[in-house]
């Protein structure tokens, strides 16, 4: 019997703080690590979305995907559909994002409705394959943005659909390794293995953020119907429209931990 094959939806962070970074390092990586996976088995199936300060599309497969013929190079004509796929989807968003006015408002990147999307995708292919088993299928998201918690209710949402609907969620966050890894490839004394250093457990910080101004509080009011976090005390609940019992005191919502 030949072995299952798995779908894996990548969700690329083309957040504007890219610039920051080695740009042609992470795109090269994303491109390699999908080749890969098609490569690993001929089951294999891939999408590819992006998602940046302004909209989220779909980078493979794309809506105008054209065909393709045999490559001159003796690549596999999937791999070589990816990648033209890829560079002509980042290049599209680059483009839009610059003749875009900027908002201050409007500064995260807009991961969690990538998320969204790459699930919806998932269940659309689970509904195409009704008499086949039920197929595997993961979840991998790039992030290279901080964060700034105003997409906090959204995250977890996404966060109890991919649980419910049984997708492994696989997160890796680009920063400071990146800048390693550049550092490294400038200078010929660095060895080659601070690339693949994983980052130092930094301090974790489990207050919450509060709903009305997304900022962390030590204290804070807490919905007892939505768990809406307000650092004030609100006699309505703005998101599910709860009424607060005004003579509850303020919960402490949790300390720094190392």
């Amino acid at each position: 019997m030949a072995e299952e094959g798995c779908l894996l939806v990548m969700v690329v962070d083309m957040h504007p703080q890219l610039a920051e970074h080695d740009a042609h390092t992470y795109f090269n990586a994303v491109v390699a690590f999908a080749n890969l996976h098609l490569a690993a088995n001929a089951r294999n199936s891939l999408a590819v979305l992006a998602a940046n300060h302004l909209e989220s599309r779909f980078l493979y497969p794309g809506s105008n995907e054209d065909g393709v013929g045999r490559q001159k190079d003796g690549r596999l004509e999937m791999l070589g559909q990816v990648d033209r796929a890829i560079e002509r989807g980042v290049r599209a968003m680059a483009e839009a994002a610059a003749s875009t006015p900027t908002n201050p408002e409007q500064n995260e990147s807009l991961l969690s409705g990538a998320m969204g999307r790459g699930l919806l995708y998932i269940k659309r292919k689970e509904t195409e394959e009704i008499l086949a088993k039920r197929m595997q299928a993961r979840l991998l998201v790039l992030k290279i943005s901080s964060d700034t918690g105003s997409q906090y209710l959204t995250y977890i949402n996404t966060y109890l659909t991919a649980q419910k609907s049984s997708t492994p969620v696989d997160v890796c966050v680009i920063g400071a390794i990146m800048a390693s890894c550049s550092r490294a490839q400038t200078s010929p004394a660095a060895p080659t293995t601070v690339c693949a250093r994983t980052p130092r457990p930094d301090t974790v910080d489990y207050r919450a953020a509060c709903f009305c101004h997304r900022t962390l509080v030590d204290m804070a009011s807490v919905c007892s119907n939505c768990l809406s976090v307000y650092c004030k005390a609100v006699p309505l609940c703005t998101t599910c429209n709860v009424i607060f019992q005004t003579d509850r005191p303020l919960v402490r919502t949790g300390k720094k931990k190392k």
